[in-house]
């Protein structure tokens, strides 16, 4: 990491920190700073303000932020992989197998619990797509892992939309909530698969963000530079499945992170993998923390789910990049 990229990681670290102390205090019941830091680092304050704070935002506050980062690097990783900066992660189909699997569960009252379901859905649908785009002269190239992963995107869509019709009406309330992601109910099992695999996928990429570099160059350069293209997109792809798949089963289907996130760290510290991914990562999960911060004030005592938001944020983003684009072309 570079002296340029710490600096910026010591900024986000101290957001992160003022964003998660925000959060912690605000919901239905609002804690005042000083109390909810007391009821952190210390055993002699108010219970009833302990179990508001420590047991049940903490682990919210914590899912959110690791569900942030790992959606955030996985959307970073399949803009690298695809060669295309509005890629996000559930375009390989991750995100609407898991999906499939969850409502189907939900709908047929299935004995597996949801997240167990939503990882079965997500490896199903990415297993179909590399299956597909790895077919022939394919090689799992940027255009066919696009084409693959938006047919299948479809397909699940479309399923997932007619198990909802054939389910009960009372459980649509639900699956609604989970397709467009929510932190709610969290607690620290829940965030233990992604506090494992985020740091161990960091260490990992830290490693080769050369290569990823090249990969941008294209198959032909980065083969004439001794890159093996067909392994490093086979790599990424796990990587990027492990956690989307994860956050997925963790959060539900949080939309816009993985597109948002990536965008605004290029804008600050440009598009070179060592600088760009930890900022990354980092900046994932103060967006993430704020966000449902946001949701759980905006309407309290009832949530807004994490997707409505961060649509809001996302397609200013979406229409600022057309119109540069537009403006370089002219």
């Amino acid at each position: 990491m570079s002296w340029g990229s710490r600096v910026h990681c010591v900024w986000l670290l101290s957001g992160l920190a003022l964003v998660s102390l925000w959060a912690l205090t605000q919901g239905a019941v609002s804690v005042p700073p000083d109390l909810a830091w007391e009821a952190l680092f210390s055993s002699a304050g108010d219970p009833l303000i302990r179990v508001v704070v420590v047991e049940m935002r903490l682990p919210r506050v914590l899912l959110a932020a690791l569900v942030g980062a790992a959606l955030s690097v996985a959307g970073a990783l399949t803009q690298t992989l695809v060669r295309n900066p509005l890629a996000d992660p559930y375009l390989l189909g991750i995100a609407n197998g898991a999906a499939l699997a969850a409502v189907t569960g939900l709908t047929l009252a299935w004995s597996l619990p949801t997240p167990v379901l939503a990882t079965l859905g997500a490896l199903g649908a990415f297993a179909l797509v590399m299956t597909v785009a790895s077919y022939g002269r394919l090689s799992l190239s940027p255009y066919a892992l696009i084409l693959c992963g938006v047919a299948i995107s479809a397909l699940g869509s479309s399923l997932t939309t007619l198990m909802m019709l054939l389910g009960d009406d009372r459980a649509l309330g639900q699956i609604l909530r989970w397709l467009m992601g929510s932190m709610a109910g969290a607690d620290f099992g829940r965030s233990v698969p992604l506090l494992v695999a985020l740091p161990l996928a960091m260490i990992w990429l830290r490693w080769r963000t050369v290569k990823l570099d090249l990969m941008l160059l294209g198959q032909d350069k980065a083969r004439s530079l001794g890159l093996r293209p067909l392994f490093e997109r086979r790599a990424i792809a796990v990587v990027i499945l492990v956690l989307t798949a994860l956050s997925v089963a963790a959060a539900g289907a949080v939309s816009f992170v993985g597109l948002l996130v990536p965008h605004l760290a290029r804008m600050w510290v440009g598009g070179l993998h060592r600088r760009w991914l930890p900022v990354v990562a980092m900046l994932g999960a103060v967006v993430t923390v704020g966000v449902d911060g946001l949701c759980r004030t905006l309407l309290a005592p009832e949530e807004l789910p994490l997707s409505v938001p961060m649509a809001v944020l996302t397609v200013p983003l979406i229409l600022l990049l057309i119109r540069r684009q537009a403006d370089a072309g002219a």
